[in-house]
Parts: structure tokens; C-alpha cells; sequence
């Protein structure tokens, strides 16, 4: 049912939590840089070194598929060409010069299986050439307040000054989830990808996935002068916590362990508002009317409530009158119906 906005009411409610401090001690975490934070309302629950600019592996290609999904190219046919391999090492999908695939299967053999070919043929197809694309790249992190990430390769192998932070890299992660194309891909298991008529599976190297069913994404990297990366998204009530880790040893334990500790720093939100609505035809002269949301946060809760400025007589108890948008901080959560809590009958005229 489409609801046409006659009426507008922002509800803002605000949740303030002790401060978070230390979750766990540095030693208990193997990165050598960690954080661990709130999409929604940028609340930094653990930190470790998260300033310091560090190779970042291919959890670079986070970025890479972000620019490849907000193209608006994902149907596009890509033909591979030399330059698009040139350079192209370790984890690949083994594309060949000539071959034929779709923008969205190169995502996917980025994402998934974090091949460098995949990433480099994005970058060539969009921008023409790697280096317009890193251009892009580097614009994008700005938008974002990437303030200490320089990109120099779409797929995170090592070259120059390829570096980024934890930090940067949870505002990169809280961009992405915002995505749900891109979120779509980086929670698949495993996808089949067509290149050139032939069908082949490729696998998500993200283990967290298969771990706990809140986990949905996002990168997995490694390189010998990165070591292991690991950029991970976990669905909370609403919520969405960003944990990143950099040159971590023990990766999967540590995104157990600091996912596990934020979890005790979010408030549970149950509400019900009940108000009334005006009426017509009725010899009532209003009708109540009320909606509940339940969700966690550690952040602002936005409700904006749509509806008529006034129902038409007869209402039935339970009759849906509007809709109420939910947010965190800018986040849209959900929308719950605004339902009559009563029946009220027309006007009944008498001779």
C-alpha cells in the first residue's frame, strides 16, 4: 500500500551509554592494529593502534567492488584484455586475455574469492586504465574521511605506499554495509560466475560466515608484508558492528572475542507509541492509533511517522493508517505499520 505523506513527525530519542573503555586487553588481541565500532553511530568500542598507517592487503577490494556496485554497470559485459592482467598475481580466478564475464561475476571473483585479475578488470572496464581507477579510489576515501588511506592497486597487492588504518578502514566498512547490493555478494558462501559460457564456482574465503549466522561480510586479505586482514560486518539488533583488524595472527578469534565484548555495550530499545488520529464521518472526533519497534543501539533512534492528517469512518481495530520509518542515526532501520488500537463506526443519520 502506497501511503501518501500528509503529516511528518520526527521523534527523536537519545540513548547516552557509559562510555566505552577497554573491552579487553591488548595482549588477548592478536593485531597489531584492531577496532572495533558502531556503523550507525560511529561509536569506537575497542581500539589498538588504530592510526597507524599499515598495508591493507585485499581488504583494498572492499573499495574496489563499492565503486564497482554504485557504477549502476552491474549487468555490463566485460571483454578481458591484456592490460586488465598485466601485473596480476597470487589469489586469481585465472581470467585469459578474451574472455567474456559480467561486471556483477567480477565482483563476486573479487569479493569471494579475492581474485587480483577480477579487481584489475573492474578497475581497466570502469576507468579505463588502473590508474584513473586508484584516482577514483583515492576520491572516494576523501568523500568518506579516509583521511590517512592512499590506494595505489584496486586489489591490495603490495606496491609503494598502499596503506590505510583500522580506522579508516571501519568508515570504509560502515560505507559498504550501506550498500545492499555489495553486502548482498560479500555474505555468499560461495556464487557461480559465467566466464565465457562456462559456469565455475568460486568460494568466500571469510570463514566468520559459516561461524555465526549474524557475521555478513565483508573482506578477508592477506600478503607477507600485511599479514592477515580482516574487515568484518556482524548484524546486532538493528545495529551493524564493524570490526577491523590488521596484521593479526589469530584474525578469526580476535573478531569473536571483540564482536562478543561490543555486544555488552549496546541498550536494548522496546517502544510503543500510541496517539490519536483525526476522523471523519464518525461521531467520534478521533482515532487512537499506535506502533512499537523493538531494536539495540548505542546511538540516536530517529522515528518518522507517515500518515493522513485524518481516516475516513468506519476504522476497524487493527486497520494499518501509515507507516514509521526507524533510524540510527542516519541508518534506516526498519519501518513498522501504524495500526488503529480501536473500531469506530461511520455517522449513523437518523430521520
Amino acid at each position: 500500500m502506497i501511503i501518501l505523506l500528509k503529516r511528518f513527525c520526527v521523534l527523536l530519542c537519545v540513548f547516552l551509554l557509559i562510555p566505552f573503555a577497554a573491552v579487553a586487553e591488548d595482549n588477548s588481541v592478536s593485531a597489531a592494529s584492531a577496532i572495533s565500532y558502531d556503523a550507525y553511530s560511529g561509536k569506537i568500542f575497542y581500539q589498538k593502534d588504530i592510526y597507524t598507517q599499515r598495508p591493507i592487503a585485499s581488504t583494498t577490494k572492499i573499495m574496489t567492488c563499492l565503486l564497482a556496485c554504485e557504477s549502476g554497470k552491474l549487468k555490463s559485459n566485460v571483454t578481458v584484455t591484456d592490460e586488465m592482467l598485466y601485473g596480476t598475481e597470487g589469489t586469481l580466478i585465472y581470467l585469459k586475455t578474451g574472455d567474456r564475464i559480467s561486471l556483477f561475476d567480477l565482483v563476486k571473483g573479487a569479493m569471494l574469492a579475492s581474485g587480483n585479475d577480477a579487481a584489475n578488470a573492474i578497475a581497466v572496464f570502469l576507468s579505463g586504465s588502473v590508474q584513473n581507477f586508484v584516482a577514483e579510489m583515492n576520491s572516494r576515501a576523501k568523500e568518506i574521511g579516509m583521511t590517512s588511506t592512499h590506494f595505489v592497486t584496486p586489489s591490495g597487492l603490495d606496491k609503494g605506499r598502499h596503506m590505510s588504518t583500522a580506522y579508516d578502514m571501519a568508515l570504509l566498512a560502515a560505507e559498504a554495509v550501506q550498500n545492499r547490493r555489495l553486502m548482498s555478494i560479500a555474505s555468499m558462501t560461495a556464487a557461480e560466475i559465467t566466464v565465457s559460457g562456462r559456469a565455475q564456482t568460486v568460494y568466500n574465503h571469510n570463514k566468520l560466515l559459516s561461524v555465526d549466522k549474524g557475521f555478513f561480510g565483508l573482506k578477508t586479505g592477506f600478503t607477507k608484508k600485511a599479514g592477515r586482514c580482516l574487515v568484518s560486518a556482524y548484524r546486532y539488533g538493528g545495529s551493524v558492528i564493524i570490526t577491523v583488524t590488521l596484521s593479526a595472527p589469530n584474525d578469526w578469534e580476535d573478531h569473536k572475542t571483540l564482536v562478543s565484548l561490543a555486544k555488552k555495550c549496546y541498550k536494548s530499545i522496546s517502544k510503543t507509541q500510541t496517539f490519536r488520529i483525526n476522523t471523519v464521518g464518525s461521531e467520534k472526533q478521533n482515532v487512537s492509533a499506535q506502533y512499537s519497534y523493538t531494536c539495540k543501539a548505542v546511538g540516536d533512534i530517529t522515528v518518522k511517522e507517515y500518515y493522513y492528517p485524518f481516516v475516513y469512518a468506519p476504522v476497524k481495530a487493527g486497520q494499518v493508517l501509515g507507516k514509521a520509518d526507524i533510524y540510527i542515526g542516519k541508518a534506516f532501520i526498519k519501518s513498522v505499520e501504524i495500526k488503529a488500537t480501536e473500531g469506530i463506526s461511520k455517522w449513523q443519520i437518523t430521520k
